[in-house]
């Protein structure tokens, strides 16, 4: 249970914006029959993503499809520098770091979607990105 918590937490000094049944329900799901099984061959998996870089990076690149990224600034699994490193591939992203942990949208529900309104309004929906 602590590590479920903790992956939601993370370091927010906002811990009372969370509903303790984000991770308590998230808990009871893991602790499921045959669920261990299933996390730990989606963990071995991500040992994949790293090869494949490259080819995202490069279909970014390339295609320069319009991206929003919304990030916690206390995601105790993914560093801050990962979200501006969408810049590398993507100068135009529209990147947004907000004062919340892994599960953004747990804690800046309002906020996160107001961004993504905004974001949408602004692209033209008559372009595919991928040109």
């Amino acid at each position: 249970m602590r590590a479920t918590r903790q992956r939601h937490l993370g370091t927010s000094p906002n811990i009372e914006s969370y509903d303790p049944d984000l991770w308590t329900d998230e808990f009871a799901f893991l602790s499921r029959p045959g669920e261990i099984d299933i996390q730990s061959d989606l963990f071995y998996d991500y040992r994949t993503n790293v090869a494949a870089y490259p080819a995202w990076q490069a279909w970014l690149k390339k295609h320069q499809p319009p991206t929003l990224v919304v990030w916690g600034k206390y995601d105790p699994s993914f560093l801050v520098a990962e979200a501006e490193a969408y810049r590398r591939d993507l100068p135009a992203a529209e990147i947004h770091i907000l004062d919340a942990g892994h599960f953004v949208l747990d804690e800046k529900a309002g906020e996160t979607a107001l961004l993504i309104r905004r974001f949408l309004a602004g692209q033209d929906m008559t372009k595919s990105g991928t040109e």
